[in-house]
């Protein structure tokens, strides 16, 4: 790749690139192989992808497989009170996804105490 290219990369190793991947991983459904590429590609420290992709996976994994389990067994009342809580914990982390990302900076600006 070339070096502008890789500068526009860059933003993935800071509080954006993180939450972008966090937020990836979340969507239940949404194809993942290229994010993997693209984050696989960037300048993310591997423990970094590995930590936030995993932890993105864990409620997108439980809610679609509960989702599947009330559906099979015909508790369609489950399904949309699943759908509605994870809609419910979805929309602020979306609204105020500014502040967050201004909080990740401001967390960054402070040194690490041991």
């Amino acid at each position: 790749m070339s070096p502008d290219i890789w500068r526009k990369l860059g933003f993935i190793v800071e509080a954006e690139g993180t939450i972008l991947c966090f937020v990836i991983f979340l969507i239940p459904g949404l194809p993942k192989d290229m994010a993997c590429y693209l984050f696989g590609l960037s300048p993310m420290p591997f423990w970094v992808f590995a930590l936030i992709s995993t932890l993105g996976r864990i409620p997108d994994t439980w809610v679609v497989s509960a989702q599947g389990a009330h559906t099979a067994s015909g508790d369609y009342v489950q399904v949309l009170l699943l759908t509605a809580i994870a809609v419910a914990v979805a929309m602020p982390l979306y609204y105020y996804r500014n502040r967050l990302i201004e909080w990740f900076r401001g967390r960054e600006d402070f040194p690490h105490r041991n």
